[in-house]
């Protein structure tokens, strides 16, 4: 089983290489108008609405539609992760979803593929060879959390965030899997580099202003 779970997962990331080719994705240049891109040459209706909590996006076709479901008010990099997630589902499951093997959104069901979609979605976004040769610039010593922030701050070139860093580390063998158990990154990160523009009373009033 763990052989062919292995398996599966490589070849998920070679089918994420190959799309990312396909789709001329750049690393430092995709974000959530170039994911749109794809969705509309894949004639994939994207349908933001409110979700439960536990569920970021749904894939759904049928013999006619194909449409993605996505929580409305998720964060830019949990969005643009869920979007191509669900792209994973698109490419590699559809014949399952349309016959009723696979339910898209039920992980306890479909521990596996819902895994893949992950791993897919990761490899695609920042393949692990680009994340490898960027954390190499921050050299070999102990990663903790100041760490974790200044690469994502000054040198990770993808829009991803802090869990998938963490994650991506976990994998790579240099931080524990409970490591950052309870850290709040971003409040750490506003503590070294200020509180951010949007964030700034000032700019959300004058924002309210024009919206009024």
């Amino acid at each position: 089983m763990v052989t062919s779970r292995t398996a599966y997962y490589e070849a998920l990331r070679e089918l994420a290489l190959s799309k990312r080719t396909e789709f001329d994705v750049k690393t430092a240049g995709f974000g959530l108008r170039e994911a749109r891109q794809i969705y509309r040459a894949e004639a994939i209706t994207i349908d933001r609405r409110p979700l439960p909590s536990c569920l970021k996006a749904i894939y759904m076709c049928d013999e006619v539609d194909v449409s993605v479901a996505i929580r409305i008010g998720l964060p830019m990099e949990p969005t643009l992760f869920a979007l191509v997630h669900e792209l994973k589902h698109h490419w590699a499951d559809q014949e399952l979803v349309r016959a009723g093997y696979v339910t898209c959104g039920d992980y306890n069901q479909n521990e596996l593929v819902e895994k893949g979609a992950e791993v897919f979605a990761a490899e695609f976004i920042y393949p692990v060879a680009e994340f490898s040769d960027d954390i190499k610039s921050l050299g070999d010593g102990k990663w903790d959390v100041d760490k974790i922030i200044r690469f994502k701050r000054e040198v990770c070139r993808a829009k991803v965030s802090y869990t998938f860093v963490r994650k991506r580390l976990e994998r790579l063998g240099l931080v524990s899997r409970d490591q950052f158990d309870g850290v709040k990154f971003q409040k750490r990160e506003e503590e070294i580099y200020g509180t951010p523009l949007y964030k700034q009373r000032w700019f959300r009033d004058r924002r309210r202003a024009r919206t009024s």
